[in-house]
């Protein structure tokens, strides 16, 4: 007999299984539609999902929900992790929608550069099928508003995309600090992920093309804050083997950089629809 069935715990992980599978049906079944600028090269990698009471707070945002609506019965949250975005390795974004008793979606709120931004439109004009709000992305920075307009605003939207793509290199805060090592072996990793993310640039369409979520790319939060340092490691190695290939230094556009934009040229709409 396992010690589980011995202890009478083979019913428990039973039902925390189950309730584990109702969660994330539920998180599907109300995952925001993302819009995306036609020329973005990152979309999102994966998402972690937690259900929450009013009373709890977001286990991966500063922030309580003591304030919402008192017809508020459940919040979800979606943390939507990128591996990369134009200006520096790793990007989250957080998405909550408000439920109320019934199922109905009472309001959704969205990250928008260390802000948080309504989601839902006055008008509701943004909830697609009564349960999934439509948001678009900033191009390139991946900012959430359920107003492409607002993006028109920000007096760097081309320059963050294009000429400073690549600028912060690797993001060092947040899940990583502690793991950038020190001295020229973080300056050499620094390089890498700028001259990568430069091959990148791109001048905003401000047309834009809805992006779902799959269902394999859902994960409760706990998870995914466990694959963050792994899914890290294998980008840094990744790169290391990319410009290995080529030499890190020489010509102002590598041989590597050369093959991704050109890759990217002829193939992004097609990498695109597979995405979806």
């Amino acid at each position: 007999m396992s010690e589980s069935a011995a202890h009478g715990w083979e019913g428990l992980d039973g039902l925390e299984k189950a309730a584990g599978e109702e969660v994330r049906t539920l998180c599907e079944r109300y995952a925001p539609y993302l819009m995306f600028d036609l020329r973005e090269p990152f979309l999102p990698n994966l998402v972690g999902f937690t259900r929450l009471q009013p009373e709890e707070e977001s286990p991966s945002y500063p922030r309580s929900f003591k304030e919402s609506d008192p017809r508020t019965a459940s919040v979800l949250e979606y943390a939507i992790w990128w591996d990369y975005e134009i200006g520096h390795l790793y990007q989250m974004e957080q998405v909550w929608i408000y439920l109320g008793p019934n199922g109905e979606v009472l309001d959704c709120e969205a990250t928008f550069h260390g802000k948080i931004l309504k989601g839902l439109l006055k008008n509701r004009s943004n909830l697609s099928d009564g349960t999934h709000v439509r948001l678009f992305a900033q191009p390139g920075k991946h900012a959430l508003s359920p107003m492409p307009e607002v993006f028109e605003l920000l007096p760097d939207l081309y320059l963050a995309a294009g000429a400073h793509a690549g600028a912060d290199g690797l993001y060092a805060g947040g899940e990583i600090a502690c793991a950038l090592p020190g001295g020229g072996e973080a300056d050499e990793i620094h390089t890498r992920v700028r001259r990568y993310l430069r091959s990148f640039a791109f001048k905003p369409a401000l047309e834009y093309t809805e992006y779902r979520l799959l269902p394999e790319q859902f994960l409760p939060w706990t998870k995914l804050r466990e694959a963050i340092p792994l899914r890290l490691a294998d980008r840094l190695l990744e790169l290391e083997l990319i410009f290995a290939r080529d030499g890190l230094r020489g010509a102002e556009e590598s041989a590597a950089e050369r093959r991704m934009r050109r890759s990217r040229e002829s193939g992004s709409g097609a990498g695109r629809e597979e995405a979806r």
